[in-house]
């Protein structure tokens, strides 16, 4: 350890490492429970990867509102962490470093919400916490860890059986009444990272008060190792699966403003999940809302390489491609793609010369939102008497033509 210590004091004497990374480093090592660790960093010591190192270690990842993201493995691997290897080619452990996605890291993370929850909870009962997670490299890993660690906080904790996009955690922590939920993922990120979504009671991104006061827990954290509590005061961990699928998929038919469109003839679409997580739920409800749904088996496969495209966001074109082939050879009317946790979509559709055209996002909300206001005012439910008091709610980021709409 010593001459580890040494060889990182050299380096950043002569510049080739960053001063911030030498004491991250430090502090990741004096507050690791990983064996692995220390082997990866005397490897890349050894290796001089002064680079790799500035990359891994120039901060700690902050908890912020969304979160955490980051690399789950590095540019380098190291053998230690390559080990015997993991699934879809995968390392057989994520990337060493305090600016990396790893299980020292969401420790910190879920030890940080599962605190705050206990508080918010209160004393006459134990906190709730739902998991979830996308097809990435670790991403199932860290969703049980997070889960196990959460019952040894003396939490109850609920885990779905796989892979699931983010919009159906948001829907199990209400309908659960849980006290905060997380997805593991990185969203439309390259194979490379992953990330961890932290969402309240609300089923929303945490916000404040909330949000600064989990940050603060979080953030506050350095070291892996915490003490379970008496094993009588621990919490349960329990699985969820086909029965809160099709709880889910009832409550989003609900969501239909005007069912009767859905009499007779159907579309014809083509979905593509990217590898992702949206097939699971999107291609059972749409078929059997009546729709003759094709998917692209290639890309049906979840893995989280995302091998047949380039970046697996569905609001870029080539990540349709396969999509728009498959459309232009069946027929199909449109093209619907999402990204690996199913919260991002992309949607090809025909023109009037019958090409196939790739709409925005702006383009796609601002169409529900105009679809669905209108809507509410041809079945009443909105009028001149009460459209002062209706709310269109939009991002910063949105298009204001939304503005015109509303």
């Amino acid at each position: 350890m010593s001459a580890i210590h040494e060889s990182l004091a050299a380096a950043v004497a002569k510049g080739d490492l960053l001063e911030t990374a030498r004491t991250n480093i430090a502090a990741l090592l004096a507050g690791t429970t990983s064996e692995i660790a220390l082997l990866a960093i005397a490897e890349l010591v050894e290796a001089g990867a002064w680079e790799e190192l500035n990359d891994r270690f120039f901060k700690t990842l902050a908890f912020g509102t969304g979160g955490l993201r980051g690399r789950t493995i590095g540019k380098v691997v190291t053998r230690a962490e390559q080990g015997k290897g993991g699934p879809n080619d995968r390392p057989e452990h994520p990337c060493v470093g305090t600016a990396t996605m790893n299980f020292f890291n969401v420790s910190r993370a879920v030890r940080g919400l599962a605190t705050y929850a206990k508080q918010f909870a209160g004393p006459d009962r134990k906190a709730v916490l739902v998991f979830a997670h996308d097809t990435r490299h670790f991403s199932r890993d860290f969703a049980e860890f997070c889960a196990k660690t959460c019952a040894d906080l003396g939490c109850d904790a609920y885990l779905f059986d796989g892979p699931r996009a983010t919009p159906q955690l948001s829907f199990a922590v209400r309908e659960l009444r849980a006290d905060a939920g997380v997805v593991l993922t990185a969203s439309h990120n390259p194979s490379h990272d992953n990330g961890f979504k932290a969402y309240f009671n609300d089923g929303a991104q945490i916000v404040d008060p909330h949000a600064t006061a989990i940050i603060n827990e979080v953030n506050a954290i350095t070291s892996e190792r915490y003490e379970p509590v008496p094993e009588g005061e621990r919490g349960t961990i329990t699985m969820l699966g086909a029965e809160m699928d099709q709880r889910y998929i009832e409550r989003l038919k609900t969501l239909l403003l005007q069912p009767s469109l859905l009499d007779g003839e159907k579309a014809k679409i083509v979905f593509t999940n990217l590898h992702g997580t949206g097939g699971h739920i999107n291609v059972p409800m749409l078929r059997g809302l009546g729709f003759e749904v094709l998917t692209v088996p290639e890309q049906d496969i979840q893995d989280g390489r995302f091998p047949t495209v380039e970046s697996p966001n569905p609001e870029n074109g080539p990540a349709l491609k396969m999509g728009i082939d498959l459309a232009e050879q069946s027929g199909a009317e449109i093209v619907i793609g999402t990204d690996p946790d199913a919260d991002r979509m992309g949607v090809a559709v025909r023109d009037t010369a019958g090409k196939m055209v790739l709409l925005t996002g702006n383009q796609i909300g601002s169409l529900m939102a105009w679809y669905r206001l209108k809507t509410c005012f041809e079945l009443g439910w909105l009028s001149n008497a009460n459209r002062s008091r209706a709310v269109l709610v939009k991002t910063f980021v949105t298009t204001e033509l939304q503005h015109a709409i509303a």
